[in-house]
C-alpha cells in the first residue's frame, strides 16, 4: 500500500497544521488560477510537451511498488536493516553477493536476496552490480537507510525517511571573498561559537550511525579551516560520499591530493561569469576569476577528483549560461551545478536580480538539453527541473532529475524521482550551520530545527515541526498544493518562505504560480522586466527529444 506522507503521524500533523494553516481547497488543479497555465493544462498540452495530449504519465507505477508496500515486505526490511555487531543483515547480504570468497553459510543464508538482485539487475553483469552497488559504500548506506525508512513508515509519496540522505554542512563562516549573493553572509573571521574539532567529529559519528550516505562541506570557505581534513577522514571511515563546495581560490595540488586521500570524490567550484571582470566585480575582489579557474584545472588534474562548476543564476548572468556550460565542458568538468538565486543573506540586497518564471522555464529547458545530450552531468537546486525533465525527455531512454541524487535514465529513474520528491528541504536533506544549528536548507537559516549541542541530530531531524510539514505535500498554498507534478517537485520551500514568509507557500518562480510573481512585481518587490540581453537558449517546442 502506498500512502501520502501526510498520513504518517496524525499527532504531528495536527501540530504543524496549527502552526501552518491553509485555507480550504480552491478547486480542482485544472481550474486553479495561480498561473497563466495550470499544471494539468501543461501536462495535457501537445503545444508544450513532446507527446500526444494525454501521454505524459506523471504517476508512472512500477510493479515493485505494489510488493514493497506490503506489510510482510516491511517486516523483512525491518529485519534486514537492524544493526548488529557485524552491521546490518542487508550489508552482509550485499557483501556476499557474487563473492566466491564469502563464507558458504553467508551465501546460503542470503540466497533469496541474491536471487532478487539477479532479477532486478537486467542486462548488467553481476560484476557490474558488485562494482557499482556492493563495493560502493555510500550506495549501500543509502539502500540501508531507504529500506529502514520503508520498514518504519511504509511506502509513501513522497517518501518519508528515518534519517536524511544528504547533509550540507556550512563548516565555517570564515571566507576570503565578499560575494554579493552569499546566503551565509560569510566574513573574514570565524563566527562566534563555531563548533570545536571534537564537536565536529562527534557530529560525523552521529551522521555515521544514522547511515547518512552523503555529506557536503561548504562555507564560508571550508578549505580555510584546519578541521577540514580530520573531519573528512572520520567520514571516510563510515563510507560516506563526501564533497567540497569552494570558491577554488585556495586550491593547490597539495590540497587537492589531500582531499582525494581523505575520500573526497567531487569538488564543486563556483564561477559567476565567463567574463573575468564581471565575476570579480560580483565576488568583491580582483583576480579571483583567474584563481578560481586555476583551482578548477588543479581539480581536473588530480586523480580521483571530479570537478563540478557551480553557477548562481540571476539577471546579471542568465544570458551567459550556455557559454558557461560550454566553458565547463572545455575545462573537463563532470558536472554543472545550477543554483537558484534566493533572496537570503546578502542576497536580500539584490532581490531585483531574481529571474522571472518564464526565464526560469527557459533556463531549465537549456539545462535539460545538456543533460539529455549527455555532454555533462547537470544538477539544479530548482525542484522544477524534475518536472521539465519529465516533460522534455523520452519515456524509456531519457534522463530524469532525481532531486539531490543527481539523475538517471529510463522509467525506473522516474520512480526514484517520484519518491525522492524534488525539494528535499528538511525531509531528505538538512543543513548544519557553523555553530551547530540544524535547518531544513542552507537558504532557510532562520528556520532552526535544533542545535547539536542541545540535542542529537537524529532527534532534531525527526521531532521538528518543520520536518512534519515538509513531508506533507498536501499542506501547501497556491498552485503547489494542487500541482500535477508535486510529487516530482514540491516547489522551492526557501523561495516560498523568502517571498511570502510562509514555508508552505507557493514557489513564485514557477510558471504555475506566475500570477503571484506578477503581484510581487506590482508591489515593487521584484523587477518587472529583465534588463540583461536575452538568454541564449531555445524556444520551447513540441519535439520528441525536447526543446529545440
Amino acid at each position: 500500500m502506498i500512502q501520502s506522507s501526510a498520513q504518517s503521524d496524525p499527532a504531528a500533523a495536527g501540530e504543524y497544521r496549527e502552526v501552518f494553516p491553509i485555507p480550504p481547497a480552491a478547486g480542482a488543479p485544472e481550474a486553479h488560477a495561480d498561473g497563466a497555465i495550470s499544471s494539468l493544462e501543461y501536462a495535457r498540452s501537445s503545444e508544450v510537451l513532446s507527446r500526444t495530449a494525454s501521454a505524459l504519465d506523471v504517476a508512472y507505477h512500477h510493479r515493485l511498488e505494489s510488493i514493497i508496500g506490503q506489510r510482510w515486505c516491511r517486516r523483512i526490511l525491518r529485519y534486514l536493516t537492524t544493526a548488529g555487531p557485524r552491521g546490518t543483515p542487508l550489508e552482509r547480504a550485499l557483501a556476499s553477493y557474487a563473492n566466491p570468497a564469502a563464507p558458504f553459510w553467508e551465501r546460503l543464508k542470503f540466497w533469496l536476496v541474491h536471487r532478487i538482485i539477479d532479477r532486478l539487475r537486467g542486462s548488467a553483469s553481476r560484476q557490474t552490480v558488485r562494482t557499482r552497488l556492493v563495493e560502493h559504500a555510500p550506495t549501500v548506506r543509502g539502500l540501508v537507510l531507504t529500506a529502514r525508512s520503508i520498514a518504519e513508515f511504509g511506502l509513501m509519496l513522497p517518501q518519508r525517511f528515518s534519517s536524511p540522505l544528504f547533509c550540507v554542512w556550512n563548516f565555517t563562516n570564515r571566507c576570503n571573498l565578499r560575494c554579493r549573493h552569499c546566503y551565509q553572509n560569510a566574513a573574514r573571521a570565524p563566527g562566534a561559537g563555531e563548533l570545536t574539532r571534537e564537536e565536529k567529529l562527534d557530529v560525523v559519528d552521529q551522521l555515521g550511525r544514522m547511515y547518512v550516505p552523503m555529506l557536503a562541506l561548504a562555507g564560508g570557505e571550508p578549505t580555510l579551516s584546519d578541521d577540514l581534513l580530520p573531519v573528512l577522514k572520520r567520514a571516510q571511515q563510515y563510507g560516506m560520499h563526501t564533497t567540497i563546495a569552494t570558491n577554488g581560490t585556495t586550491m593547490t595540488p597539495r590540497l587537492a591530493a589531500d582531499l582525494a586521500a581523505a575520500g573526497v570524490r567531487y569538488v564543486e567550484i563556483s564561477l559567476d561569469s565567463v567574463d573575468p571582470a564581471r565575476h570579480d566585480a560580483f565576488r568583491g575582489m580582483e583576480g579571483m576569476w583567474q584563481r578560481s579557474v586555476a583551482g578548477m584545472r588543479t581539480v581536473v588534474a588530480t586523480p580521483g577528483l571530479r570537478l563540478g562548476v557551480a553557477m548562481c543564476v540571476h539577471q546579471g548572468n542568465v544570458h551567459e549560461v550556455r557559454a558557461m556550460l560550454e566553458f565547463a565542458i572545455g575545462l573537463g568538468a563532470g558536472c554543472f551545478a545550477h543554483f537558484n538565486f534566493i533572496p537570503v543573506g546578502r542576497g536580500l540586497k539584490m532581490v531585483e536580480g531574481d529571474l522571472t518564471p518564464q526565464q526560469h522555464e527557459e533556463l531549465l529547458a537549456l539545462l535539460n538539453e545538456y543533460m539529455q545530450a549527455g555532454r555533462i552531468g547537470v544538477i539544479s537546486t530548482a525542484p522544477q527541473f524534475g518536472r521539465v525533465a519529465l516533460a522534455y525527455s523520452d519515456d524509456r531512454a531519457g534522463r530524469t532529475a532525481c532531486s539531490h541524487a543527481g539523475s538517471g535514465s529510463g522509467q525506473k529513474a522516474r520512480v526514484v524521482a517520484k519518491y525522492l520528491g524534488g525539494c528535499g528541504a528538511g525531509r531528505t536533506y538538512i543543513c548544519m550551520e557553523p555553530a551547530g544549528d540544524v535547518t531544513p536548507c542552507v537558504y532557510l537559516p532562520h528556520r532552526i530545527m535544533g542545535n547539536v549541542r542541545q540535542k542529537p541530530i537524529a532527534r532534531i531531524f525527526r521531532d521538528s515541526v518543520y520536518h512534519a510539514l515538509l513531508c506533507d505535500r498536501d499542506q501547501r498554498l497556491h498552485h503547489c498544493r494542487t500541482c500535477a507534478f508535486k510529487l516530482y517537485c514540491g516547489g522551492c520551500r526557501a523561495r516560498a518562505d523568502a517571498y511570502f514568509g510562509e514555508l508552505h507557500g507557493g514557489d513564485p518562480g514557477c510558471l504555475f504560480n506566475s500570477r503571484h510573481w506578477d503581484a510581487l512585481v506590482a508591489q515593487g518587490t521584484v523587477a518587472a522586466e529583465a534588463s540583461p540581453p536575452a538568454m541564449e537558449t531555445m524556444k520551447l517546442s513540441p519535439t520528441r527529444h525536447g526543446p529545440g
